[in-house]
Parts: C-alpha cells; structure tokens; sequence
C-alpha cells in the first residue's frame, strides 16, 4: 500500500511514521516542510495545482496528514492547521489518484471540560482558543469535502519525548507539529 504521510517529524506523526515503516507491505513517502522529508512543500503555502501534480505521480492509496502547528498566533494557527488542510483537500479533490484521506484532528476542538469528566465523539465543538478554532474548521474542511476521509480526534497524547508544554495553561499537550528532500513546484 502506497501512503503520503504529512507531519511526518511531529510528535504524533513520528509514530504513526513508526509504525508503517514496520509493515513491509507500506511503501511510505513523508511530505513536509523540512530538509528530512522525502518531499518538501509546504501545505500552508504551496499550491493546489502543485500537490496534485505530486498525488498524481505518487498515487497514494492513503494520504495520512498529521501536519499542523500547536503554538503561534490564530494567523500562523489559521495556515498551519486550516489553510493546509484545504490544500491537501483541494489537491486531492482534483487529483485521479483516489485516495483516502486520513485526518488528525484534536480534542481541543471540543473545546475546554470540566476536571473529571468525559466529551462525547458527538458533543458540540466549542473550541476555546485560535488552536481549537483552526483545527475545528480543518475538521469541518475535510468532513465537508466529499472525499473518501475520516477525521481521528486525538485527546491528550502522552508518550516518551512529549512536546513542549503549549503556552495556554491548563491545556493537555497536543497534537502533532509541523514536520518536515525533493521539492515540489
């Protein structure tokens, strides 16, 4: 099975990289926008026009996109977790490679709960900061897009290595980080 993996370096996308580089029945390519990826372009910026140009070589069987940023002001949040994402959707919507798109979303859509309890899948997202608000409209981006996608709502990673503590206090560490050798124009 052929997967993109975007976020590849992020603390959640390193694991999900992990594990399909363990099955020798994945032929994984990591898509991002440091000089350790497979692929640099940057979804924030890059084009529609150019990723599908990639999908198309490539043809994943499965786009699995972890990329995203957790601190910056709700521009940078805007680009990173929302901007991206309608990228990757717009790529994919124009590209005949028919993949399935794998989201990774974030609990902090939901947006705070009280100490001791427990958020629904289908409770009512009321994210409470630019971080929720840019991965709620991601989210509604990928839901809404048509495609063959699934969105996986990840609460409060923990694991060896976590990231650095966000800067809103009270918060549980989240999701992945932006990650990041061939460049796609």
């Amino acid at each position: 099975m052929r997967v993109l993996l975007t976020g590849a370096n992020g603390y959640i996308g390193r694991f999900v990289a992990d594990r399909l580089l363990a099955d020798p029945a994945v032929q994984l390519t990591a898509l991002g926008r440091g000089d350790d990826a497979d692929v640099r372009f940057d979804l924030a910026s890059g084009s529609p026009g150019a990723l599908t140009r990639f999908l198309d070589a490539v043809h994943p069987q499965v786009v699995v996109n972890c990329a995203g940023a957790t601190r910056g002001g709700a521009r940078e949040l805007t680009r990173h977790n929302t901007v991206a994402v309608a990228t990757v959707c717009e790529a994919l919507r124009r590209s005949g490679c028919g993949a399935r798109l794998v989201h990774v979303g974030c609990g902090a859509e939901y947006g705070p709960s009280q100490p001791g309890s427990s958020t629904a899948e289908d409770a009512v997202p009321r994210p409470g900061g630019p971080y929720g608000v840019s991965k709620l409209a991601a989210t509604e981006l990928v839901l809404g897009s048509g495609l063959d996608a699934v969105v996986l709502r990840v609460f409060s990673p923990a694991g060896p290595a976590p990231p650095p503590a966000p800067r809103w206090a009270g918060w549980p560490r989240r999701c992945a980080a932006p990650c990041s050798r061939v460049t796609v124009s």
